[in-house]
């Protein structure tokens, strides 16, 4: 059986000892990603927030704030060797002139760490407003019921969907995937983004390989997203719908030249584009252009290059980089705003992530 998710989940909660910086290729054969034909060759990158704990993703609201997932940093005091659950992970906020964290407790889980090195977590990894008041938590995993429970009963909430306002479960998604196992490989569950669907939601378990539907209190299989070369598991990770309701999703791959991005179909994932590396999120700006954002450029089990910013037409599929002068590492989330900004979760792992801004 493969292990891509496991090789995923592995990446971002290791300690990468070096930053070497190289190109990304996205060309590709016919029916892959292509050049683009309008280069960007000005850019703005700004830093928006900084210390940021073990962040995964953001969400930018119409009304211009924005919010941050962070996982936290497992249970301060951790012993070395051994896995912890806390109280670390937060819903950061900024709005305007103001930033904060508005919702602090969520569940965190991380390996004990030495005085010095990074602190990995997984946590919440995603977050949207709740309709009826507070937030919508989504929170990675990297286990199933077994291993989750133990980890104590404090981590009963790791690998679900929660309502912030009175810490009820909207959706558990490693229950799911441990009774049904969609996709008849190991039952394993890292659910990783989650997107609002009329009056339900979609979600992206790159453990699982599936993307789920939660509606009226019930989660169902959308689909099992398929697998790449070689049987390695397709790994979905961002999932973004366009102004005409097109819904996106990326398979991470792994391996360079391995993501793919499909279009959401009547009859499931349509292949769309392919040749790109490590799409990690997805998002659609104002102009209808689906901006992807890649890990690294490489193997993902390596120790991370500079994260890049795409540009996909959606008309002709043309894909561009969007220059950052290197200046990513380890980007796992974005979101274009209102005017058509390109914001970006950096430096993901560890306690000093970042939230960026990107003008083109």
């Amino acid at each position: 059986m493969s292990n891509s998710r496991r090789t995923f989940t592995k990446s971002m909660l290791a300690v990468s000892a070096c930053v070497v910086a190289a190109p990304l290729a996205v060309a590709g054969p016919a029916g892959a990603a292509t050049s683009g034909a309008e280069a960007v060759s000005t850019t703005t990158v700004k830093v928006i927030a900084s210390g940021l704990k073990n962040p995964r993703d953001v969400t930018a609201l119409a009304d211009g704030s924005l919010l941050v997932a962070e996982s936290g940093e497992g249970l301060p005091g951790c012993p070395v060797g051994q896995v912890c659950v806390g109280k670390t992970g937060s819903v950061y906020k900024i709005k305007g002139s103001w930033q904060g964290r508005v919702v602090t407790g969520l569940t965190s889980s991380a390996p004990g760490a030495a005085p010095g090195d990074t602190i990995a977590a997984v946590g919440p990894s995603s977050v949207l407003p709740d309709p009826n008041g507070g937030y919508l938590v989504l929170s990675s995993a990297s286990l199933n019921s077994d291993t989750r429970a133990a980890l104590g009963p404090d981590a009963k909430a790791l690998g679900t969907l929660m309502r912030t306002r009175d810490g009820s479960i909207v959706a558990d998604y490693v229950d799911h995937e441990t009774r049904l196992n969609p996709d008849g490989r190991e039952p394993y569950s890292n659910p990783w983004k989650v997107l609002r669907s009329g009056g339900g939601y979609l979600t992206t378990d790159a453990g699982a390989n599936t993307v789920l539907r939660t509606a009226g209190g019930t989660t169902t299989t959308q689909f099992v997203l398929p697998t790449n070369e070689n049987d390695r598991d397709g790994v979905p990770t961002g999932i973004a719908r366009g102004a005409d309701g097109t819904t996106y999703v990326a398979g991470l791959g792994v391996y360079a030249g391995q993501s793919r991005i499909y279009k959401v179909g009547p009859d499931g994932p349509e292949l769309w584009v392919t040749g790109l590396t490590n799409v990690v999120d997805l998002a659609v700006a104002p102009n209808g252009d689906l901006i992807a954002l890649t890990y690294t450029p490489g193997y993902v089990g390596d120790p991370p290059q500079p994260s890049k910013v795409l540009k996909i037409d959606t008309a002709t599929k043309a894909v561009t980089e969007i220059p950052t002068g290197d200046r990513l590492i380890m980007g796992t989330g974005l979101d274009v705003n209102r005017d058509g900004q390109v914001l970006i979760v950096n430096n993901a792992r560890g306690t000093s992530g970042e939230l960026l801004s990107l003008t083109y």
